[in-house]
């Protein structure tokens, strides 16, 4: 306790001294951002956050997707050349907009980041060595973008990040608080919570790129781009109503044993509805994975026509070093097998976890292909291959 107290009392000492010379950066407001602030998106889709424009400042509040109509975090968006409001709910975090500087904990909110335009405001980044985007991995290795360590707020650089004093940090959360980012809280950094992967469907996991963009006055352009997507998904989405046909699809794969199945509302199982696609677990009420043995899935799922996303599996070769159980599965007889690494680089990375969810409609394109290859014929996958 008390190398914990000296620990962050020193950096404490280090922020201020950062937090000095920050000072000099940028306090104004260009017309064109407060025209940005005044810009105030609808969410439609999403159900983990909400916007809304209050008469001082903007207010997005973060809900807790374990508990039902529980807040996580408010956030009230105030222009850097006004001041702060008096009486402001308690608890809420002040955050002067736009941003001008942003560390990440996921590439999943990298996407984000370099949708919108914002790349020169990212200092660092978990896992740098793993990113896809070509830009952002050239700027990691010449040392523009630091790598801050693990990933999911976990063995994150916390001196580093000390020393970059980023004003914001995008992260995600799971069930509960991290020591890591109750030390950076205490260190005054404020904590963004972009927790996208909670969402039932896809167009509402792309929302989020609106709670992104509220925090650099970016709303009207991730409207926009949003806009674009929904109507691409809905037309994708349209082609398959009357289909009479469906494949039956399997989900996922075995971890130490235990096979984690997608639930009914999990948002990939959202993509096999729109899609037309069967699948056994249409009717569950789980949003995320189901437990099961691999017997068991075996057992429900042997004459499925088609597998997706078999972990991280790179061929039919790896599925049967596995295990002899993973190939009396009739989708491996038939080699009608497919997963998300057609984008990848030579280190690994895979643009799936990049853009993946800010782009629902090539998605929902690539599950048409391969569920339904005749309705289009001249396409071909985006993120998806098939394994051989």
């Amino acid at each position: 306790m008390i190398q914990r107290i000296v620990l962050v009392l020193g950096l404490l000492c280090l922020y201020a001294c950062n937090a000095k010379e920050r000072k000099g950066e940028k306090e104004f407001i260009s017309e064109q951002e407060y025209n940005g602030y005044e810009f105030t998106s609808s969410i439609l889709y999403a159900k983990g956050f909400t916007i809304e424009k209050k008469e001082n400042y903007k207010k997005i509040s973060v809900y807790n997707p374990w508990q039902k109509d529980v807040v996580w975090k408010e956030y009230a968006l105030i222009p850097r050349n006004k001041s702060i409001p008096e009486n402001l709910p308690d608890g809420i975090v002040v955050v002067k907009v736009p941003v001008n500087s942003v560390c990440t904990f996921s590439n999943t909110h990298i996407g984000p980041i370099v949708k919108l335009g914002l790349e020169n405001k990212l200092l660092g980044m978990t896992r740098a060595e793993k990113v896809y985007n070509k830009s952002i991995s050239e700027k990691v290795k010449r040392g523009d973008i630091a790598n801050l360590g693990g990933a999911h707020n976990k063995n994150v650089d916390i001196e580093q990040i000390v020393e970059l004093n980023p004003e914001l940090i995008v992260l995600s959360a799971l069930n509960g608080v991290k020591a890591g980012e109750e030390q950076l809280a205490e260190l005054g950094f404020k904590l963004a919570y972009s927790l996208s992967w909670m969402e039932e469907t896809p167009l509402g996991r792309a929302e989020w790129l609106k709670f992104t963009a509220a925090f650099f006055n970016k709303e009207k352009l991730a409207d926009s781009l949003f806009k674009q997507t929904e109507m691409n998904y809905k037309q994708l989405k349209a082609k398959v109503v009357n289909l009479k046909t469906k494949p039956n699809i399997l989900l996922g794969w075995s971890y130490k044993g235990i096979w984690y199945v997608p639930g009914g509302k999990n948002y990939m199982v959202s993509y096999l509805r729109d899609a037309g696609a069967n699948y056994f677990l249409f009717d569950d009420e789980t949003r995320g994975n189901i437990p099961m043995s691999v017997e068991s899935v075996l057992d429900q799922c042997s004459q499925a026509d088609i597998w997706i996303y078999p972990g991280i599996s790179k061929s039919l070769n790896d599925i049967e070093n596995s295990g002899e159980i993973f190939t009396q599965f009739k989708a491996f007889k038939n080699k009608e097998i497919y997963n998300i690494y057609k984008r990848t680089n030579d280190y690994g990375a895979s643009d799936w976890w990049e853009t993946g969810s800010l782009r629902p409609d090539l998605v929902l394109k690539d599950f048409i292909q391969v569920l339904h290859p005749d309705l289009l014929p001249q396409d071909t996958t985006y993120y998806m291959n098939n394994l051989n």
